[in-house]
C-alpha cells in the first residue's frame, strides 16, 4: 500500500453509509487501529431540534471519534486574526446562559482529551473559526468532519471600518464575484493559510475535511478547503425534524 493518497476503506464506508453517496474520496493513511477522526458538532440554538438525531448518527456513524459539541458555526476575523486562532490556549468562561462548549471528556480520546483541555477556551470564543484554525494543523488525526447547519456568516472586520468581507448564507447561492469584499492582500492571508494547509492532505501530510450540512451550503472558505483537500460536501437534511425523508440506502 502507498504510504500516499491511501483508500482508508473504514473512513469510506462510514462516511458514505451515513451520506448515502457512492464514493467521498480518499483520505491519508490511517493509524493500524483505524482512521483518527475528529467531529465538530454544532450545538447552536439553531441546530437544538436536529440535534439528538444529528449527535445519534454521529456517535453511530464514527464511534471512536473525538466529538467537539461547540456553539454555532461562525468564523470572526478581526483586523487580519482569526478569533480564538493561534496555538496559545485561552482561558475558559463559560457563559452563563446558552450553548457551551462540552467539557465531557469521557468518550474523546488521550487527544482529543489534550486538545479540549488546552483550547476550550479557544473554540468557546472562536467557535468554528477557532477549531479549523487549530486543528488543521494537527497531524494526530486524518480527518476533520464537521456537522452543522451553516446558519453562521463568515465575518471579517477592520479596526475603525467596520465589516470588509461577509459570507452569510442568504448569498451563498451567488457567484463569488458579486459578494463584497474590500479586503487587503494581507487580510487575507488567514485564508490563504487554511488552503494551503488543507492541500497538504493531499500528500499525507495533513488532516481531510469533510463538510455535513442539514441545511445551507457551507462557507466559501470550508468549502474551498474540503475541495482542495480530497474531502467533499454532503447534505443530510433528512436529519431536520422539518427535513424530506431519508434516502434509501
Amino acid at each position: 500500500m502507498s504510504p500516499s493518497r491511501l483508500i482508508t476503506t473504514v473512513v469510506l464506508a462510514l462516511l458514505s453509509a451515513f451520506a448515502h453517496a457512492a464514493k467521498v474520496g480518499e483520505l491519508p493513511a490511517a493509524t493500524t487501529s483505524g482512521p483518527r477522526i475528529a467531529v465538530y458538532l454544532d450545538c447552536s440554538n439553531s441546530m437544538a431540534d436536529s440535534l439528538p438525531a444529528v449527535e445519534a448518527e454521529v456517535r453511530k456513524q464514527f464511534p471512536d471519534a473525538d466529538v467537539f459539541l461547540v456553539p454555532a458555526i461562525k468564523v470572526w476575523v478581526d483586523g487580519a486574526a482569526v478569533r480564538g486562532s493561534g496555538l496559545m490556549g485561552l482561558a475558559h468562561r463559560p457563559p452563563v446562559t446558552g450553548p457551551r462548549v462540552s467539557v465531557d471528556t469521557s468518550r474523546m480520546t488521550p487527544v482529543g482529551r489534550e486538545i479540549l483541555s488546552r483550547y476550550v477556551g479557544n473554540f468557546e470564543v472562536g467557535s468554528v473559526g477557532a477549531w479549523v484554525d487549530i486543528l488543521r494543523r494537527e497531524k494526530r488525526y486524518d480527518a476533520l468532519v464537521i456537522f452543522s447547519d451553516f446558519n453562521d456568516p463568515v465575518i471579517q472586520a477592520r479596526a475603525g471600518k467596520g465589516e470588509v468581507y461577509v459570507d452569510d448564507a442568504a448569498q451563498r447561492a451567488l457567484p463569488e464575484a458579486e459578494i463584497a469584499d474590500s479586503r487587503t492582500v494581507a487580510e487575507k492571508v488567514w485564508e490563504d493559510s487554511w488552503i494551503g494547509s488543507f492541500e497538504a492532505a493531499r500528500s499525507g501530510k495533513g488532516p481531510v475535511l469533510y463538510l455535513f450540512s442539514t441545511r445551507h451550503p457551507a462557507t466559501r472558505v470550508l468549502q474551498k478547503c474540503a475541495d482542495v483537500s480530497g474531502g467533499k460536501f454532503t447534505l443530510v437534511d433528512w436529519l431536520r425534524p422539518d427535513g424530506p425523508p431519508r434516502p434509501g440506502n
